[in-house]
C-alpha cells in the first residue's frame, strides 16, 4: 500500500503544542505511518477568515517548520478541510453566520451554502491559505455528511431542476478543478458521492476518495468507487467518539478489514481515523493504540505486541480492561451504545440525567463489577499515568450515580438535611476528575472541558437550592404536602410552580 496514515481531529477542541505535536509525528514515522492528516476544520489560522481563529488554533507557521522536518523522514503531513459540511465553527463565529445554508434554523445550521457565489469564494480563500501553508501533493476538502442539501432557497430551486446530487457535484467539481490547477491533487470524503452516485460525473478522476466504513468492511462501496475510476484510501476508526473510553475490539477488527479490503481491491491505502477529543475524552489516553495501529499496517505486528511497543505491558492490559472487559460488563456501556456515560453525564450539561438512566446498572452488580474492573486497571499503572484519567472517569461515574440515588431516597423520606449532604459528597467525587481535565487542557486537549465541570457543579448547587425550597415550603407538614418528584427537581426544565411540570418530561 502506498498509504499507511492516521488522522488528528484537530477540529474538536484540540490546540497543539508545537513540542508535542513534533513528539506525535516523531512517533506517527517510528510506528510505521508514512503520513499524518490533520483534520482542520475552523482550528486553522486562516488568513482569509481571521475572525474564526479562536485562542489555539494552530499557526501557518507550526505547519511549515514540521513539514519541512518530516518531508526528510518520509512522513507527509496532509491537511484535511471542510467546504461544505461541518461547517458550524465558521457559522458560530461572529462575522460567520452568513455562511449557513439553512437560515430557518440559524446556527443550528452545519453546513454553508454551495449555491451563493460568496460561499463559493470563502471555500476557495480557505484553499488558498492552506495551500500556502501545506506542501504536500494532496489537498482534502472534506464533503462528508453535507445532509442540509438543498434547503435554502437557492438551492432548493436548484434541487428541484437537477437534484442535489447534481448541485454536490458541480460545487466539488469546481473546487478540484482549482486544486488541480494550482499543482495539487484534491481529495473528498466518499459518503455523499456513495449517496449521490450522480454526483461521480461532476468530479475530477484525479481526486482521491476517501472511504470511511466504521461499522461494516469497505469491500462493497470501496469496490464500487474503484469501478467508478477513482484512486481511494481506506477509512477505519479508533472507536473513541461513541464509547466511554474506546472499544477495543470494535476498533481492531475494523482497522484489520479495511486493510485486507485495501489490498485485495487495489487501494491506494489505508488512514486510521480518530474523532471527537473532547467531552471528556483525550488523545494522551489513546495515542499509544493509534501508534500500534500503525505497526499493525505497517509492519503487521500482533496487536498485543504493537500495544505493548507503544504503551508498554501495564498499559495493554488496562487498555484491555476498559476496552473490553468494562464494556461488556454493562448493557449501558457495551458496543453499540453510542458513548452513553460521557453523552448523559457531561454532553447534555445536567449530569443527573445519568443517574436517571445508568441507575439500575450502576447500583447493582454490574456498578460492583464496573468498580472492581477500574481498580484492577488503576494498580496496573502509575498514579499519574494518562489512562487513569479514562478509569477515574468511570469509577467517578458509578460513585456519583450511587451517591444520588441515596440522596433521592432521602428526598422521598423527607429527610432534606441527609439529601443535600449526599448531593454536597456527590459533587465532590464529580470534582475528582478535575485534574485529568486540566492536564489535558495543558497539553493542548480540550479547554472546554474544565468549564464543562464547573457547570455540573452548578447543576448540583441549583438542585440542592430546589431542594431546600422544597423544605422550606413543607415546613414539617410531612407527606401531607405536595413536592416535585426528585427527576423533576433536577431536571433542566423544572420551573418553580409550573405543577405539572410541563417541560420537564421532555428528553433529556
Amino acid at each position: 500500500m502506498q498509504l499507511t496514515a492516521w488522522m488528528y481531529d484537530i477540529a474538536r477542541e484540540q490546540s497543539p503544542r508545537t513540542d508535542l505535536l513534533d513528539d506525535m509525528l516523531a512517533r506517527s514515522a517510528n510506528a510505521g505511518y508514512n503520513a499524518v492528516g490533520l483534520y482542520l476544520e475552523h482550528r486553522f489560522q486562516y488568513a482569509s477568515a481571521p475572525w474564526a481563529a479562536a485562542p489555539g488554533s494552530l499557526a501557518p507557521s507550526v505547519i511549515q517548520s514540521l513539514g519541512a522536518k518530516y518531508t526528510s523522514r518520509s512522513l507527509r503531513v496532509i491537511p484535511f478541510l471542510n467546504t461544505l459540511g461541518h461547517m458550524e465553527g465558521f457559522i458560530h463565529s461572529e462575522g460567520g453566520q452568513w455562511l449557513a445554508e439553512d437560515a430557518g434554523i440559524g446556527l443550528l445550521s452545519l453546513q454553508s451554502c454551495p449555491s451563493r457565489p460568496e460561499c463559493v469564494d470563502f471555500a476557495r480563500g480557505l484553499i488558498r491559505d492552506v495551500l500556502a501553508a501545506f506542501e504536500d501533493e494532496w489537498v482534502h476538502l472534506g464533503g462528508d455528511e453535507a445532509q442540509q442539501l438543498g434547503k435554502c432557497p437557492r438551492c432548493a430551486e436548484r434541487a428541484a431542476g437537477g437534484g442535489a446530487s447534481r448541485i454536490y457535484g458541480e460545487y466539488y467539481g469546481l473546487l478540484c478543478r482549482e486544486v488541480l490547477a494550482r499543482g495539487r491533487r484534491p481529495c473528498l470524503w466518499a459518503d455523499m458521492l456513495l449517496e449521490h452516485t450522480d454526483a461521480l460525473k461532476f468530479i475530477p478522476r484525479e481526486t482521491v476518495l476517501f472511504d470511511w466504513q466504521y461499522f461494516n468492511r469497505p469491500a462493497e462501496s470501496t469496490a464500487r468507487l474503484r469501478d467508478a475510476g477513482f484512486d481511494v484510501v481506506c477509512c477505519p476508526s479508533i472507536q473513541t467518539y461513541n464509547s466511554a473510553w474506546c472499544f477495543l475490539d470494535a476498533s481492531q477488527r475494523n482497522i484489520d478489514e479495511h486493510a485486507e479490503d485495501a489490498h485485495r481491491l487495489g487501494a491506494l491505502g489505508v488512514m486510521v481515523t480518530t474523532w471527537e477529543f473532547a467531552f471528556y475524552t483525550q488523545y494522551r489516553t489513546t495515542l499509544p493504540l493509534i501508534y500500534a495501529a500503525g505497526r499493525r499496517l505497517a509492519r503487521g505486528d500482533d496487536w498485543t505486541a504493537a500495544i505493548i511497543a507503544e504503551g508498554g505491558a501495564d498499559f495493554a492490559a488496562a487498555a484491555q480492561i476498559l476496552g473490553v472487559a468494562i464494556p461488556s460488563a454493562s448493557a449501558f456501556l457495551r458496543v453499540g451504545s453510542w458513548r452513553q456515560l460521557r453523552d448523559r453525564l457531561v454532553m447534555r450539561r445536567n449530569p443527573f440525567y445519568l443517574w436517571q438512566d445508568w441507575r439500575e446498572e450502576a447500583c447493582g452488580p454490574v456498578g460492583d463489577r464496573v468498580l472492581a474492573l477500574a481498580d484492577e486497571a488503576a494498580s496496573l499503572l502509575p498514579g499519574a499515568h494518562p489512562l487513569q484519567f479514562a478509569i477515574e472517569l468511570h469509577r467517578v461515574a458509578v460513585e456519583w450515580v450511587r451517591g444520588v440515588q441515596t440522596a433521592h431516597e432521602h428526598y422521598v423520606r423527607h429527610e432534606y438535611a441527609a439529601c443535600e449532604r449526599l448531593l454536597v459528597s456527590a459533587a465532590k467525587a464529580l470534582n475528582w476528575l478535575r485534574p485529568g481535565l486540566l492536564a489535558a487542557r495543558d497539553e493542548g486537549g480540550s479547554a472546554a472541558d474544565p468549564f464543562r465541570l464547573d457547570h455540573a457543579l452548578r447543576v448540583v448547587r441549583r438542585t440542592i437550592e430546589r431542594v431546600r425550597a422544597v423544605a422550606t415550603r413543607e415546613g414539617g407538614a410531612g407527606a401531607s404536602r405536595w413536592r416535585p418528584a426528585f427527576e423533576t427537581l433536577c431536571h433542566d426544565g423544572f420551573m418553580e410552580n409550573d405543577w405539572a411540570a410541563w417541560r420537564s418530561h421532555y428528553y433529556k
